[in-house]
């Protein structure tokens, strides 16, 4: 925790909800944030269903952001464990990235491509739900070379998290942040996507097990997932490769993203 005592958070929440409804409004949340925790990165993204998601605010160079923010948004997203948080109708509040990750998510070829890339060691959330407006989600990282969020950060963030979502859902309410309604949209995107990409070469079965493995789940947590035995999965897991020509993770991560870019 950065601080001792309440007067600069106090100045510099005050600040924000002076200039809720302003262009000004989420570097002033940054500010009230800064306040309390140590943080690198602070974005504030709007989700809405399968949509490329919208980049509300950064505050990153424009060459890291090609990656951060250009390159998610034009895809990866849907791995996004943040995503998934944001496309939930019950999660609201703060979330952890170590807390909501897969249990092999940290040697998924999705982290190694995207957190990797950014330096990014940890991230945590805030979901908010404006009243008539895409979920938002503002998330702060730490950069590698700095320890992972702690317990009094933890606490800091979630002493802070109810002032701070309802100034944004303030800010956004009845905003339009999409370009379309939600409705029909497909329960799970990345299903939607794999069926798309391989053509009816898989199983529905098979595109579920190939979704859970872009996610970073491992064999075990999908067998426990699915209800199946963890032999059934590897042998599944061995006819997906078969099926697509392909070797590793990296390979069907690299196929999976070259859909989505042509999409």
């Amino acid at each position: 925790m950065v601080i001792a005592g309440f007067a600069p958070w106090n100045r510099k929440i005050a600040a924000a909800i002076q200039e809720v409804g302003t262009p000004d409004f989420p570097q002033r949340i940054e500010e009230a944030l800064k306040a309390v925790i140590d943080l690198d990165i602070v974005m504030i993204f709007a989700y809405s269903g399968t949509e490329k998601p919208i980049c509300l605010y950064h505050n990153i160079d424009p060459v890291r952001a090609a990656t951060v923010i250009t390159a998610y948004a034009n895809g990866p997203y849907l791995l996004d464990p943040f995503y998934r948080a944001a496309t939930d109708p019950k999660a609201v509040g703060v979330r952890q990235l170590r807390r909501m990750a897969p249990d092999q998510f940290y040697s998924s070829e999705y982290f190694r491509q995207h957190y990797g890339l950014t330096k990014i060691r940890d991230e945590v959330g805030i979901v908010c739900r404006p009243a008539g407006s895409a979920a938002i989600v503002i998330s702060f990282t730490r950069p590698m070379e700095s320890p992972a969020f702690g317990r009094r950060d933890l606490k800091a963030i979630h002493d802070a998290e109810p002032v701070i979502r309802l100034l944004i859902e303030r800010n956004w309410s009845n905003a339009r942040l999409s370009p379309r309604g939600t409705d029909g949209e497909p329960v799970d995107p990345i299903n939607a996507t794999l069926n798309r990409m391989t053509g009816g070469v898989l199983t529905p079965r098979e595109i579920e097990i190939t979704s859970l493995i872009l996610r970073g789940h491992s064999s075990a947590a999908i067998a426990d997932a699915l209800n199946i035995a963890e032999g059934t999965v590897k042998i599944h897991r061995k006819n997906i490769h078969q099926k697509l020509d392909i070797s590793s993770q990296s390979e069907l991560f690299s196929m999976f993203i070259f859909h989505l870019s042509k999409q």
